[in-house]
């Protein structure tokens, strides 16, 4: 391989080094940017005034079943 064609490789190499480097920081505070975001939206919705107004489904979920008291055994 020629001196030219090497450091052409060389640069070429240097360049996608720098390139990649700045592609993954990106891609790390997007990650971490998405994820926060989750957190916050699931804490978010364990208000039940925000979940109301966020959410779609809740007016659907009709009335919390609450069961029956257990009958009470009479010793004789």
């Amino acid at each position: 391989m020629s001196k030219d064609a090497e450091e052409k490789s060389k640069t070429y190499e240097q360049l996608f080094v720098q390139f990649s480097a700045r592609v993954e920081k990106v891609i790390i505070r997007t990650a971490i940017a998405c994820l926060t975001l989750l957190i916050i939206v699931q804490a978010l919705l364990q208000n039940t005034y925000i979940r109301r107004h966020v959410t779609r489904v809740e007016p659907l979920e009709g009335q919390p079943y609450i069961p029956a008291p257990a009958p009470s055994r009479k010793e004789p």
